[in-house]
């Protein structure tokens, strides 16, 4: 519509969530209006090439056109749409001024514990949300010594509410949570629960406040185009390095290769890896600490921005190649 109207415009159309593969994405019935809406951008970028390669096979099944894999670009008459990785970051927090009391944020929830592992996701299937309690369970189970010391913080944030499904599945991970805490919770421990689930809208500015203090962050999307959770806590504002766990099913485990990669499905494996977290070594985890901030810090916000408006500018409304 944009390109009817003004034929001399650039445009382009940044794709935030994953893009399935062709076969299931032929489910939908609009694919082929989809497609061609999309087309109409000159730059069009998803998070990871795994992701272009999707929709330009997609294309390539669905629509008449012809698709240059030297270049990645699908093009139609004298229309040329370019497909790139973009993946997208944050900005790096730096003197953020004192550290909150770790104690002080827990009490604000009724958590009790010495270490604190964090969550936080919107309360949506594709976050992984029932499988993390279920590794949080296994870990207490190999490892009783951290009964009444290890507390998971979960900041949960409603979505879509207006969905029968996903109020469904908050009331799912509520009943998991209160089944666990009833597992472990004993008359020594009584004060304390392993799962404090927080549903709520937190605000940005108190997200990032936990982030601050967490000892562990753990990121275990099903499916996840990018989760910027991850690169919000690697770019907080701390006085000791942290440590992430991260689902090999993010966009985002393709750069933050020194996280403790994980298979969110392997409940066993997100438990040791909690249990590494945990136990690791100072010098190892600030060593991966660091070079996970270095890489948010290189590829920020402002990178990404700059250089899909870089691309957007050396468009040629001709139809050629850039």
């Amino acid at each position: 519509m944009i390109k009817e109207a003004r034929p001399d415009a650039r445009v382009s159309l940044f794709w935030h969530i994953p893009w399935p593969n062709p076969e299931a994405f032929d489910i939908c019935p609009w694919q082929r209006e989809i497609l061609d809406g999309m087309l109409g951008a000159d730059v069009l970028g998803f998070h990871i090439q795994y992701h272009c390669n999707n929709f330009l096979e997609t294309v390539d099944r669905t629509l008449q056109c012809r698709i240059d894999w030297e270049h990645f670009a699908v093009r139609r008459g004298v229309h040329s749409t370019s497909v790139k990785p973009y993946p997208i970051s944050v900005a790096m927090e730096e003197d953020a001024g004192p550290l909150p009391s770790k104690a002080e944020l827990m009490s604000s929830v009724g958590a009790k514990g010495s270490i604190l592992a964090l969550g936080v996701d919107r309360l949506d299937y594709t976050k992984g949300i029932i499988e993390r309690f279920l590794a949080v369970e296994r870990f207490l189970e190999a490892n009783p010594a951290y009964l009444g010391r290890f507390v998971f913080v979960e900041l949960g944030a409603p979505s879509r509410t207006n969905i029968p499904r996903y109020r469904d599945l908050v009331e799912e991970v509520k009943k998991e949570a209160e089944r666990i805490n009833a597992r472990f919770v004993t008359k020594e421990t009584k004060d304390w629960k392993p799962i404090v689930l927080a549903v709520a809208h937190h605000e940005r500015t108190e997200v990032a406040r936990w982030y601050r203090v967490a000892d562990v962050c753990a990121v275990t999307s099903l499916h996840d185009g990018m989760n910027l959770v991850a690169k919000e806590y690697v770019a907080s504002d701390r006085e000791e390095p942290g440590a992430l766990i991260l689902s090999r099913f993010t966009g985002a485990s393709r750069e933050l290769r020194d996280a403790l990669i994980v298979n969110p499905y392997d409940v066993e494996r997100v438990a040791d890896a909690l249990r590494e977290a945990v136990e690791m070594e100072p010098a190892e985890r600030r060593r991966r600490w660091e070079s996970m901030r270095q890489g948010v810090r290189e590829h920020n916000i402002y990178r990404w921005g700059a250089r899909l408006v870089d691309d957007l500018a050396r468009v040629r409304l001709d139809g050629k190649p850039v």
